[in-house]
């Protein structure tokens, strides 16, 4: 049951969630400024005030993030970005490009080269306000969607740490995939990192350590195949 402060609102469909309730809302009504809107009921609401001041503060400061627009006691109601999720625009890459293909083509490298720029803008504006090494926490390609660049949506698990961290989180993705470790996948996982490590200045040797790590923690919570390849996320 929504609300008071979204009546006339509808639900149109569930989003997929591992963690908490996320609907599309409909208004039903053309011309209006929010004919849709993204209601997300959190199951912790630690996780949503979070949220909300990652949010905030990175919409104040300019980065691409859909604007909050009504908070309950334990939901929100976002602006809704009519895009892709940057893991369909991942996987339509591999899949024009082929999955044997190297080396890469220009459109590889775009992608690259924009989710590096919203990273990189991301960590100077949480340092510059909080003077901490503040990471997304979870980095799944599902958070982010592309509308003619590239949105954060997903914040709720942010926290302090290494950004190589975050980026060997990143890579371990990138490579798992379904179908995971193909030729495309590890050649673009290897440019994403040369990249990322000479934007970012990252350590080179902790950042393949931990996209190791991350791969065995991958492989523990989702489980192998009898054939050692993991499955979709």
């Amino acid at each position: 049951m929504l609300s008071a402060d979204l009546a006339g609102y509808v639900i149109e469909k569930k989003f997929k969630s591992k963690k908490n309730n996320v609907f599309l809302l409909n208004s039903g009504q053309l011309g209006v400024k929010y004919e849709y809107l993204v209601y997300k009921e959190f199951s912790c609401t630690n996780r949503m005030q979070k949220e909300i001041e990652m949010l905030s503060m990175l919409k104040d400061n300019g980065l691409p993030v859909p604007e909050i627009l009504v908070i309950g006691k334990d939901y929100i109601a976002l602006e809704y970005l009519e895009g892709n999720l940057l893991l369909d625009c991942y996987c339509d890459l591999e899949s024009n490009d082929g999955y044997s293909s190297k080396p890469l083509h220009e459109s590889a490298y775009h992608f690259i080269d924009a989710l590096c720029s919203w990273f990189k803008n991301f960590y100077k504006v949480v340092r510059d306000i909080t003077g901490k090494s503040i990471i997304m926490g979870d980095v799944n390609f599902r958070n982010f969607i592309f509308k003619d660049i590239i949105y954060g949506i997903d914040f709720e698990e942010c926290r302090e740490g290494s950004i190589e961290e975050e980026i060997g989180s990143l890579c371990a993705f990138a490579l798992t995939y379904d179908p995971s470790f193909t030729v495309w996948k590890t050649t673009m996982v290897s440019e994403l990192q040369r990249i990322f490590t000479e934007e970012l200045n990252l350590d080179k040797k902790l950042l393949k350590k931990e996209v190791d790590n991350q791969l065995l923690f991958l492989a523990r919570i989702r489980g192998r195949s009898s054939t050692g390849i993991l499955p979709k996320a």
